[in-house]
């Protein structure tokens, strides 16, 4: 999936996975001269924001299993003169980065696509060294506004397949539990909703490209989506910015660890 969708990924023009992956950098604090390692760096949300805080004396390795994912994020990479940063194609579920003991690692809307994610988990842990910090960035259920344009993707495109029925992500308790059981020693959880601005429907549109809502475009007649456009705007437009754009609040949750 993500190999199909690389050249217009988190290219819409509306901050989505940026401030997502921002937020979870800022909350692991990397330092000047620290190793991190990011596990699914996709066009490099985190990377960029990873790259500058560690500094000339620090680096990033990261790695992504898609390879236009990797081929586009190394050209921006070179455009933009980063220089700490070695990019690689790898799997998040057991990556086999250049190095160990890293002093933080970075994994943002990656960790519900690995089929397990607690063996996911205790590599990362493996790969952290002692006193480091893992950090990831996850869905909870949605509520609200939110909850309504899924049920739109429903409506529409039927529900979404659930291999594994119950899912840990399903509560915050859940994903710390993953943690406990890889073997970390502590664990904490925070939620921060980010606002989520569109000019116009057709924005939105580009938007839902590369959220689980593409489900509505992909799985169903083009025939019907002027009608699912209506239907979403109608959901959007009961609340604005103070620049009159629609916005939504979509909430996002961090879990910090140390191995």
């Amino acid at each position: 999936m993500f190999e199909s969708i690389a050249e217009h990924y988190d290219q819409s023009g509306v901050p989505w996975f940026q401030p997502i992956a921002r937020t979870l950098v800022e909350l692991l604090e990397p330092r000047a001269g620290e190793r991190f390692l990011e596990l699914g760096s996709g066009r490099g949300a985190a990377t960029l924001p990873l790259a500058e805080a560690l500094g000339p004396h620090g680096a990033v390795d990261a790695l992504d299993i898609s390879p236009s994912m990797v081929r586009l994020l190394g050209e921006q990479l070179d455009r933009s003169g980063v220089g700490n940063v070695h990019l690689a194609l790898g799997d998040a579920a057991d990556p086999q980065p250049p190095g160990t003991a890293y002093d933080g690692i970075v994994s943002s809307l990656v960790l519900f696509f690995i089929p397990d994610p607690v063996a996911a988990l205790a590599r990362w842990r493996d790969l952290s060294r002692r006193g480091g910090r893992v950090g990831i960035s996850t869905f909870p259920v949605p509520t609200g506004r939110l909850r309504e344009l899924l049920d739109l993707v429903t409506e529409f495109a039927g529900p979404a397949p659930s291999p594994r029925g119950e899912s840990p992500f399903d509560s915050d308790e859940g994903v710390e539990e993953l943690f406990s059981r890889a073997g970390y020693s502590v664990v904490r959880t925070t939620t921060v909703a980010h606002a989520v601005a569109f000019e116009d429907v057709a924005q939105f549109r580009a938007w839902t490209m590369g959220t689980v809502l593409r489900r509505v475009w992909a799985d169903t007649d083009p025939a019907g989506h002027a009608e699912i456009l209506a239907r979403a705007e109608q959901v959007l437009a009961r609340e604005r910015d103070d620049r009159g754009r629609m916005s939504l609040d979509v909430p996002i949750r961090y879990t910090l660890a140390s191995p």
